[in-house]
């Protein structure tokens, strides 16, 4: 599945391999918070992994996804906080809206993940 929009660059791409494996834990530690018993608890605090996650009620399974499924959508969403996030600091319609034209993956089962990774950008 291909998620690269116009403005990403190789830059955003090599920062995102660099913080891709704390990432990864981070997904861990959310999947063994949602109560799935193939995921390590990795001692992470879940109140603010799964509001900024999610936002909302969402339909998917988050128990059973594996990171690497939804790389492409968390690689978007750390990319797009090192373009947008000097003009947007959260997560706003305006943002949304504009992502949402530039990605050709599946945006509403995994504009969660996108929010999640923008966030996450945002913290570090």
């Amino acid at each position: 599945m291909a998620t690269t929009a116009n403005w990403q660059t190789s830059e955003h791409l090599s920062t995102w391999e660099r913080i891709k494996e704390a990432f990864r834990n981070d997904w861990e530690q959310t999947r063994s918070d949602f109560g799935s018993d193939r995921a390590r608890d990795l001692d992470q605090d879940v109140d603010d992994t799964v509001k900024q996650m999610l936002g909302k009620e969402s339909p998917v399974n988050y128990q059973t996804m594996k990171f690497e499924e939804q790389e492409p959508a968390f690689r978007y969403g750390h990319s797009a906080s090192m373009h947008y996030g000097k003009t947007h600091q959260g997560w706003n319609p305006t943002l949304r809206d504009e992502l949402r034209r530039d990605y050709d993956g599946n945006w509403e089962r995994d504009e969660p993940m996108i929010r999640y990774a923008y966030l996450y950008g945002r913290r570090l």
